[in-house]
């Protein structure tokens, strides 16, 4: 089976995205305590979103569809459609991650859009979805990039040979809905 990583992004995930709560990452050694609170689990995006919801979203606005969902480390979550062995038509990644700070995920998802210009990908902003948001599109895949207070994060979509300027709608649906249950 071909990992899911490099074949779903298609050059649009970034090192440093990996669901993790970085706002317990503080340096020092101290005693984990008996029972953490929720605020310093990692998301679990396959709980808050399920395949289900997904899968609804992304027929409403003629992305196929997903069939399955599988756990990323950090709390990530892919989601496929394998309509014949070995085939995956549709795949599709989202991952969150709890920065210390509102200002610190602004500040990564900042270095994530210069990233893209670097490289000569286009970005294009995408005003009221969260706190920032911005759509980059790239070798068939399209993907979302955002910030939620302290939640910086990306949804990216792949299905078969489709250009991803008509993926864009599911992944927008999708954004939406992650925004609205990260409050």
């Amino acid at each position: 089976m071909k990992r899911l990583h490099v074949a779903l992004l298609g050059g649009l995930l970034l090192a440093g995205c990996s669901s993790h709560d970085q706002a317990a990452d503080t340096g020092a050694s101290t005693p984990a305590p008996s029972a953490p609170a929720v605020a310093d689990q990692p998301l679990d995006l396959c709980r808050l979103m399920p395949v289900a919801d997904v899968a609804a979203i992304l027929q409403a606005n003629g992305a196929d569809t997903v069939t399955e969902q599988k756990s990323g480390a950090g709390g990530m979550c892919s989601y496929l459609h394998q309509p014949q062995p070995g085939d995956y038509r549709t795949k599709l990644l989202i991952d969150f991650t709890r920065m210390a700070s509102a200002d610190q995920a602004g500040q990564a998802l900042a270095a994530h859009r210069e990233d893209f210009t670097g490289r000569g990908i286009g970005v294009t902003p995408v005003p009221g979805l969260g706190d920032e948001a911005f759509l980059a599109e790239t070798e068939g895949a399209a993907g979302l990039k955002l910030r939620v207070g302290p939640y910086q994060g990306q949804i990216n979509l792949r299905v078969e040979d489709r250009d991803p300027a008509t993926l864009r709608p599911a992944v927008l649906a999708l954004g939406k809905q992650v925004v609205e249950r990260l409050h």
